[in-house]
């Protein structure tokens, strides 16, 4: 009976203790909520009053922790926050910073009023991030993509003026950055590809390079390649050599199969290589012409004349 009685005041016990436990335990959870609505609130609005007073640095921070208790946010004001911490990115010139979350804000917040202005600061972003002309231009690139798609999406922008000028300061540089790749190669006897570069230039970038200085110098890549093919042959010819040697030593048949139809490949290239040379002197000759016929016998005009002689 002692033991049935004791068992039954541990068990009412063991209720009222588990009881207790989940009363804690909810109203913990409870002050949880509330505090992190709380928080919320109170950092989305110090977020929010400093982005207006242009403290953009704390605009930021306060955000940042107010998103983190998104779900006591209403969307309009999780859409406000998102807004004013890429828009505080752009102005504090945090170029990389501002293209993670313009591109975060533009994904979902494709068509609002926002989405032009937030659009346009995405624009300019790639393009301050582009760096000079003589290094990689995949931003620069990517700011003309998105340039283009912004004038496809919102033709009639009051930003579209200003991204039209984008894309030219963008042509501008990647115009530069094909020119002085020319200038590279000529400088160091690659004329071939020189003339490939100065060609591209004359196509793609008419209205931002110097015509008569691009195509001068596209023709007189033209005429020099023959030089370019005969350092090849020469280069060609020592490599045959050299082959021809370890033919003599090698031992076996797929040796020498192999030894031979790396001469035949070198050969090959000594004959694509005067190919080339041929049909570059002669272009080359063709456009001097049409060379003459529009700018006359200018001083660049003169010059080419002894790369004919050469």
């Amino acid at each position: 009976m002692w033991i049935t009685t004791t068992m039954r005041y541990i068990t009412r016990h063991r209720r009222f203790v588990f009881l207790g436990l989940l009363m804690l335990i909810f109203s913990c959870a409870k002050m949880t909520e509330e505090k992190r609505a709380k928080y919320a609130i109170e950092y989305y609005q110090e977020g929010m009053t400093a982005y207006a007073n242009r403290d953009y640095s704390k605009a930021i921070e306060k955000l940042k922790e107010a998103l983190k208790y998104l779900e006591n946010l209403t969307p309009e004001q999780i859409k406000d926050a998102k807004y004013a911490i890429a828009e505080s990115y752009y102005m504090k010139k945090d170029y990389i910073n501002a293209i993670v979350y313009l591109e975060d804000f533009l994904f979902y917040y494709p068509d609002i009023p926002e989405t032009q202005k937030a659009y346009f600061m995405l624009v300019d972003s790639y393009m301050k991030v582009a760096p000079d002309p003589y290094r990689d231009q995949t931003y620069t690139l990517k700011a003309i993509d998105k340039a283009k798609d912004f004038l496809s999406k919102f033709p009639q922008s009051p930003y579209a003026d200003r991204v039209r000028n984008i894309i030219e300061d963008a042509q501008k540089k990647l115009a530069t950055h094909e020119y002085l790749i020319g200038r590279f190669y000529e400088d160091f006897g690659y004329y071939y590809s020189a003339s490939l570069r100065y060609r591209d230039l004359l196509i793609n970038y008419p209205d931002q390079i110097s015509d008569a200085e691009v195509s001068f110098r596209y023709i007189k890549s033209l005429l020099l390649v023959r030089l370019q093919a005969k350092r090849q042959e020469e280069k060609y010819r020592n490599w045959i050599e050299e082959a021809k040697k370890h033919l003599k030593e090698a031992k076996t048949e797929d040796d020498k199969r192999a030894i031979q139809k790396r001469i035949a490949f070198l050969e090959g290239e000594i004959e694509r290589w005067r190919r080339i040379a041929d049909e570059s002197y002669q272009e080359g000759l063709k456009n001097m012409e049409k060379y003459k016929s529009v700018y006359g016998e200018n001083s660049y005009y003169r010059e080419l004349k002894k790369y004919v002689k050469r």
